[in-house]
C-alpha cells in the first residue's frame, strides 16, 4: 500500500516524467501530469488530416456547455447538427485553419444563438477535437444532408450512434423533413 500522502497518479506521473522525460503539463491542485497523447495529436496535426477526420463523417459530441450534439459534416464545408431536446436540425458551416502553431478546426451557425452554438467562428485545436469525438463514422448514416427536421426528438443522451441509428431507421416515415 501507498503511504496516504501520495497518490497513485501521481507516482505513475512521476515515473512517466522521470523515465521518460515526457514534457508535462500543470494541473491544479496534482502538479505535473504527462500528456503525451494529447500533446502530440495537437501538435502534429495537419490540415489535411483534420481535413479527412471532419469531411463525410457523422459524429457524437457531449463536450461543451450545451446538450449532445450529432453532427454530419459533408465534404464541401456544411454541418448540420442534432441536439438532444430538438426537432429541428441545425445547418451550419465548417473549416479548417491554421492558426498560430497548430491545426483548428472551426464550426458556425448563422442565425442561432445556443451555447457553443452561434454565429461566430468557434475553433478548437484539431487533434483535441477529433480526439473529444465520443465517436465517428464515415458517411451520413442519418441522412442529415438537407434536413431541417429530424424523425423524432432525442429526449436523452444516447448511449452512442448506434442507438440513434436503430432507432431512426425503426421509426415510422417522416413527412415533415
Amino acid at each position: 500500500m501507498f503511504p496516504s500522502r501520495f497518490s497513485l497518479p501521481a507516482l505513475l506521473a512521476a515515473a512517466l516524467l522521470v523515465s521518460g522525460g515526457v514534457e508535462a503539463q500543470t494541473v491544479p491542485g496534482v502538479g505535473a501530469v504527462p500528456m503525451p497523447g494529447l500533446d502530440a495529436a495537437i501538435t502534429n496535426s495537419s490540415p489535411e488530416a483534420a481535413q479527412r477526420g471532419m469531411s463525410n463523417h457523422t459524429w457524437f459530441w457531449t463536450r461543451g456547455n450545451g446538450p449532445a450534439q450529432i453532427h454530419y459534416s459533408t465534404p464541401d464545408g456544411r454541418d448540420f447538427v442534432w441536439l438532444v431536446g430538438e426537432s429541428r436540425i441545425i445547418a451550419g458551416e465548417w473549416r479548417v485553419e491554421t492558426s498560430q502553431q497548430f491545426t483548428q478546426i472551426c464550426l458556425r451557425y448563422p442565425g442561432v444563438n445556443l451555447p457553443d452554438l452561434n454565429g461566430n467562428w468557434l475553433c478548437r485545436p484539431a487533434g483535441k477535437m477529433l480526439i473529444d469525438m465520443q465517436e465517428r463514422e464515415a458517411g451520413d448514416p442519418l441522412r442529415f444532408a438537407g434536413r431541417t427536421r429530424a424523425k423524432f426528438v432525442l429526449t436523452q443522451t444516447p448511449s452512442g450512434l448506434a442507438e440513434v441509428e436503430s432507432r431512426v431507421v425503426s421509426s415510422p416515415p417522416d413527412t415533415g423533413y
